[in-house]
């Protein structure tokens, strides 16, 4: 929740004073690691109106006893300016269509670290983070901001490893023609955390043994190649 820099430590006084773990507490707020909990009591991270929300029905706390000072309609009030911003930064995302062909131009980073890859996990697919490239947006500085925005990481662009030119069908029949760029990262600091986004609820971010890479349905299947042999060149797939 934005503006609510008192929230994390009300947080964390009501977790202890009823004896509730961080493990607890991130499995009842369907948090896939308590580290998250971690950040949010630190002030680092934020958390989401709806999150806000279902701590509040789960343990029973009244709103404005809790919040003491903002009452819970103000706070959505906020919350609502907030999806506004973030939604008109979404509006700057390259998406668009034309020619009743929907247009896509991605990037997407490579992450290795100690012989796993961190992978983005949905309910039926696994895929490379990253996201859409905005107007006027170089695709390295895209790529660093789509990690910031989704996991707190700060990475480096390296090289790009593979551009995809992806044509395909929605499951409403809608034509997609997508570009997508992918690039080897790094970590600048190999001691910081993934701190996933609390607004990213549907996604989780794991690290998977580059080894056991053909044992899960990767999208894009003709990354994995490329991500076991650590290539450098700028690998051109047409899919589609």
């Amino acid at each position: 929740i934005m503006g609510n820099e008192n929230l994390g430590p009300k947080i964390k006084r009501f977790r202890k004073e009823n004896k509730i773990t961080q493990e607890k507490l991130a499995e009842a707020l369907g948090y896939s690691h308590k580290s998250v909990i971690t950040h949010i009591e630190k002030g680092e991270a934020d958390m989401s109106i709806e999150k806000l929300l279902l701590f509040l029905r789960t343990y029973s706390v009244d709103a404005n006893d809790f919040l003491e000072v903002k009452r819970l309609d103000k706070l959505i009030e906020e919350n609502k300016r907030y999806e506004i911003e973030r939604n008109n930064i979404r509006k700057n995302d390259v998406l668009f269509k034309a020619n009743k062909t929907i247009f896509s131009y991605r990037v997407g980073g490579i992450l290795i670290k100690d012989g796993n890859i961190m992978l983005t996990k949905n309910a039926w697919k696994y895929t490379i983070p990253g996201g859409h490239v905005q107007i006027g947006e170089e695709s390295k500085d895209a790529v660093i901001r789509e990690f910031k925005e989704e996991t707190l990481l700060d990475i480096e662009p390296l090289n790009v490893m593979a551009t995809f030119e992806n044509f395909w069908m929605t499951d409403d029949k809608q034509t997609v023609h997508e570009i997508t760029i992918l690039y080897k990262v790094k970590l600048i600091d190999d001691k910081q955390e993934i701190i996933p986004n609390p607004d990213h609820r549907m996604t989780q971010f794991v690290w998977v043994d580059i080894n056991e890479l053909d044992k899960i349905d990767l999208y894009p299947k003709e990354a994995i190649d490329i991500i076991k042999k650590d290539t450098v060149d700028n690998n051109h797939f047409i899919i589609g």
